[in-house]
């Protein structure tokens, strides 16, 4: 179970957390980086994602998906994604790492008596977010770029994009887009965590699971339903975030269209709701909730199953 449970026979050292939690962010990344591809692309176009509107690269999903790999190979649809395992790799390590240090603590000053405290694992949700969206913001910036780029290459390489993000534009390259990224996972991770452990309790109630494990139906499930309902409550703020983090980028979004250059979150909403209105908050919506849904269902599935290895070993030690 996700959180800290006092009935567990064995509490496991705390540095297991942080490599389950890396694990299960390794391989969930690697399953749905296609979609996130074609989500910061959409994100990124000023034009309207609309079928059928001539002045836009990108119409709509199945297109996007078509055009990228006529334009840039099948190989496309995984751009960026040494950046996005080691953005993933360290968000999800510090995560789960910070949020089962922080429950057990919490739990332990009686915070509440309730371990499985729909507040208290928003608390701690929120918090190990911040933790990991400052430690992994630069790679997230990095990621980005990639993404973002097409034929015309201004990154090659992981280290390149590290040496040119440094030498022109400075530490605060590095971590473009903070703020509203920060705003963003305070209610996105606190209430994915809060919405996982509410589901858990409503799907334990029918399905009559007692037990301190949760099967892998459970854990994907309740996943997939917590996933997508914080990213819905969230989603305007991903798009700030992914505009501010290609500013000064401009070389590497030739030929994707139009461009907003801003340099505050304030600037970039009100130039955003001038040009583009509304709908230009939600673009990317759908590939945006089908990966945050798949994404944080097999993280918590595959969180899960690993932490229940290394129960089943400790236990037999």
């Amino acid at each position: 179970m996700v959180g800290f449970d006092p009935k567990q026979s064995v509490v496991l050292p705390h540095y297991v957390y942080g490599i389950c939690g890396a694990s299960a962010a390794f391989l969930s990344r690697f399953f749905t980086q296609p979609v996130d591809v074609c989500k910061i692309r959409f994100q990124l176009q000023i034009e309207p994602i609309r079928r059928g509107e001539i002045a836009s690269k990108y119409q709509g999903l199945s297109q996007a998906v078509g055009l990228i790999v006529r334009e840039e190979g099948v190989l496309a649809l995984w751009k960026g994604l040494l950046a996005a395992q080691l953005l993933s790799t360290v968000y999800g390590l510090v995560q789960f790492g910070t949020f089962e240090l922080l429950n057990r603590a919490l739990w332990t000053l009686r915070w509440t008596d309730n371990p499985r405290d729909p507040f208290l694992y928003f608390l701690c949700g929120s918090v190990s977010g911040v933790a990991a969206t400052v430690a992994a913001q630069p790679l997230d910036v990095v990621r980005t770029r990639f993404v973002s780029q097409g034929r015309q290459k201004v990154y090659n390489s992981l280290w390149q994009s590290l040496t040119l993000l440094r030498r022109q534009e400075g530490l605060r390259g590095f971590y473009r887009g903070l703020v509203p990224a920060v705003i963003q996972i305070v209610p996105y991770n606190g209430a994915s965590f809060a919405f996982y452990a509410q589901f858990q309790s409503i799907y334990r109630r029918f399905s009559g699971n007692t037990s301190a494990h949760s099967d892998a139906l459970e854990s994907l499930t309740c996943g997939i339903f917590a996933g997508g309902v914080a990213k819905t409550l969230i989603y305007p703020l991903d798009v700030f975030k992914k505009r501010l983090q290609v500013q000064g980028f401009e070389e590497g979004r030739r030929g994707f269209g139009r461009m907003i250059c801003v340099d505050s979150l304030r600037q970039c909403v009100g130039e955003m709701w001038r040009i583009e209105g509304l709908s230009g908050f939600y673009k990317g919506y759908s590939p945006s909730l089908i990966k945050a849904a798949l994404a944080t269902g097999i993280n918590f599935y595959c969180y899960e199953q690993f932490l229940k290895l290394f129960r089943t070993y400790y236990e037999s030690k």
